[in-house]
């Protein structure tokens, strides 16, 4: 008779943290901070999860382990990890829930920090569109142009005061 583990569970008890949301478009950058302070002494472990319409909370760092998953790959930037998480060239997909958990030497969860990362379409609301920048170019053009108008007649006004004036 031969027992095999096939996989190992834990279960992560933290207190409820407000998540905080970020939005995002395509090819930008986010930068996710662990509302910790990570030095003191009694915090023995950070991890990093990650939630998504597709799949439940998965870690993606451990301070003892580093795992990243395949769609993170040249994403995750790890120079300021344990507490900040940079993801750098963001599309739709990295959209989702981050959440990092500050452990105790006991293993018990003693902080941490939500964030919502939001992906919204550039296009959404016109800025990449062309009738935007022709529309943007025509409207700056024609305030440029009232404020000549404004400023010749202003100029107009003072000379032919400043000759009847002069007449008198």
């Amino acid at each position: 008779w031969q027992t095999s583990l096939i996989a190992g569970y834990s279960l992560l008890v933290c207190p409820k943290f407000d998540p905080h949301t970020f939005y995002f478009s395509q090819g930008e950058s986010a930068v996710l901070k662990c509302n910790t302070d990570i030095f003191r002494a009694e915090y023995k472990e950070i991890l990093w999860f990650r939630r998504t319409a597709e799949q439940d909370y998965r870690l993606l760092f451990d301070t003892n382990n580093l795992v990243v998953p395949l769609d993170l790959e040249g994403k995750l930037n790890t120079s300021m990890l344990p507490s900040s998480l940079i993801l750098s060239n963001l599309s739709q997909m990295d959209s989702g829930e981050y959440l990092c958990a500050v452990m105790s030497s006991f293993r018990l969860c003693v902080a941490g920090t939500k964030a919502l990362l939001t992906f919204v379409d550039s296009d959404m609301y016109g800025i990449g569109s062309t009738f935007y920048t022709v529309r943007s170019a025509v409207l700056s053009s024609g305030l440029l142009g009232m404020i000549y108008y404004v400023e010749a007649v202003s100029i107009l006004y003072f000379f032919n005061l400043y000759c009847i004036n002069w007449l008198l």
